[in-house]
C-alpha cells in the first residue's frame, strides 16, 4: 500500500473503558520514577490508563496501554530507525497530529545506512499536536540500561524491548519529561505499558504552569492511545513491505 493511502486511513477510536478512566485521574497507581522497575514486575501495573499529579514539584505521571497483536519487538526496532528519514513516514502514524521527524546530521550514519543496524543512542526531532499545541520536540533516545531499567526484569517479566528517552522543547533548549515506551511480549503479538513522568526534567517556574495542566497531561494520555493503536494496525504491512 502506497503510503499516501495511509494518510486517508480512518483513525482507531480511543476505547470506551479508557474514555472513562480518562474522567477519573485518580485511579493509576504513582509510580515514581525511580521504581520503574516495578512496572515491568507488577502485573496490575500493566493495563492502567489515565494521569495523575504527584504530591509537590514533581509533575505528572501519565500511563497507557495499547496492545499490538502481530507486532514484533524487531519490528518495534525498525520503525523507530525507518520512520525519521521521511516526514510523510512520522505522518502516517498519527494523521493530522504528526507533522515532521527528522535528526541531526551527526546521526546520518545511523540512519542512512542500507539495512537496519544495531540501536545506537539517538536524536529525533519531531513535531507534533498533543493537547491542541504544535510542539517542536526533542527525544534523545537511550538504552534501557541508561534510563534505570534492569536487564534482569526486563527477562523475567518478559520485555524483550523498552523504547525510552529524554523528551524537550525547542531542540532541547528546555527538557521537561521522562518518557518510555515498554513493550511486553504476548500470545498474539506485543502488549504496550507506556509511562511519561511529564515535568520530572521542567525546573523553569513559568513553564510549568503553563505545561503541567491536566489539560496537557490528558491530552498525552489521549495522543498515545490513538497513536500507538494506529501504530499497530499498520507497522506489519509497512514491515513486511519496506524493510
Amino acid at each position: 500500500m502506497p503510503l499516501e493511502d495511509l494518510l486517508e486511513k480512518p483513525l482507531p477510536k480511543i476505547p470506551a473503558d479508557i474514555a472513562g478512566t480518562l474522567q477519573d485521574p485518580t485511579l493509576i497507581t504513582l509510580t515514581a520514577f525511580e521504581d520503574k522497575n516495578r512496572i515491568l514486575t507488577d502485573e496490575r501495573l500493566h493495563m492502567e490508563t489515565g494521569y495523575r499529579k504527584f504530591p509537590g514539584k514533581q509533575g505528572y505521571l501519565v500511563s497507557m496501554y495499547c496492545p499490538m497483536p502481530g507486532v514484533t519487538a524487531d519490528m518495534i526496532a525498525w520503525w523507530f530507525w525507518w520512520h525519521p528519514r521521511e516526514d510523510l513516514r512520522y505522518q502516517v502514524w498519527f494523521p493530522g497530529e504528526h507533522f515532521s521527524n527528522r535528526y541531526p546530521k551527526r546521526e546520518a550514519p545511523y540512519f542512512e545506512r542500507d539495512t537496519m543496524p544495531e540501536f545506537q543512542p539517538n536524536t529525533q526531532l519531531p513535531t507534533e499536536r498533543i493537547s491542541g499545541m504544535r510542539m517542536p520536540l526533542r527525544i534523545d533516545f537511550v538504552e534501557p540500561r541508561t534510563f534505570g531499567f534492569s536487564p534482569d526484569a526486563m527477562e523475567r517479566a518478559g520485555f524483550p524491548i523498552i523504547v525510552c528517552g529524554h523528551v524537550g522543547l525547542l531542540n532541547g533548549l528546555v527538557w521537561h519529561t521522562e518518557m518510555a515506551h515498554m513493550l511486553k511480549q504476548t500470545d498474539d503479538g506485543l502488549l504496550l505499558v507506556s509511562r511519561f513522568w511529564l515535568g520530572r526534567t521542567l525546573h523553569n517556574p513559568l513553564l510549568r504552569k503553563f505545561v503541567l495542566t491536566d489539560q496537557t497531561a490528558r491530552g498525552m494520555a489521549e495522543h498515545c492511545c490513538v497513536e500507538y493503536r494506529n501504530l499497530a494496525q499498520i507497522l506489519p504491512g509497512l514491515y513486511h513491505e519496506y524493510r
